[in-house]
């Protein structure tokens, strides 16, 4: 169909640089530094493990999990270094892990999103590899908690309006569009 001045587009991952500006505008005001770990946040980010691949019993691959080497940072979160992986690419026992979690399931909560993540092992140490994955998400339950707005409402606020981008949002919630 022709492109016209009401197009609806999918943004789908322009939504990592928007939250990303969206988090440095919480370290503007002083209420966010990139080297805060994530567990300052959200607590159950302390105990997080990294998955380890080794050869097991008769040659199958098993999952050892270890301690990380240092907390996941803010930065790492904004960088995609923090060692949270996605399930739609490559087949580790990591990401397998992930899919066992059924992640979306029951539409949850940035909340309740953030600790169904923080109970899955770490396909890396964090700050050691770029890996693309839900860290965003996590930078955005970041956002919430420190500004004490849902993330859309805090990005309407301060971002989106702001720039003229009115009919911008994560979900298009007018059944005439």
């Amino acid at each position: 169909q022709p492109m016209t001045a009401d197009t609806i587009f999918r943004i789908f991952s322009s939504t990592k640089p928007s939250i990303s500006v969206a988090s440095m505008m919480l370290v503007d005001d002083c209420k966010l530094k990139l080297d805060d770990p994530v567990s300052k946040y959200i607590p159950s980010f302390a105990s997080v493990k990294v998955g380890v691949e080794k050869d097991g019993a008769g040659g199958a691959r098993e999952l050892e999990l270890v301690p990380l080497k240092r907390l996941i940072t803010v930065l790492d979160l904004m960088r995609q270094t923090s060692g949270i992986t996605y399930v739609f690419y490559g087949d580790s026992l990591v990401r397998k892990e992930y899919a066992k979690a059924d992640l979306f399931a029951g539409d949850p909560t940035n909340a309740e999103f953030a600790e169904r993540i923080a109970k899955l092992p770490l396909q890396e140490q964090p700050g050691t590899l770029w890996d693309y994955g839900h860290s965003t998400d996590i930078l955005g339950r970041v956002i919430e908690l420190v500004s004490g707005k849902s993330l859309y409402e805090f990005e309407k606020e301060r971002l989106l309006d702001p720039l003229g981008m009115v009919n911008t949002a994560f979900y298009v919630r007018d059944p005439a569009k």
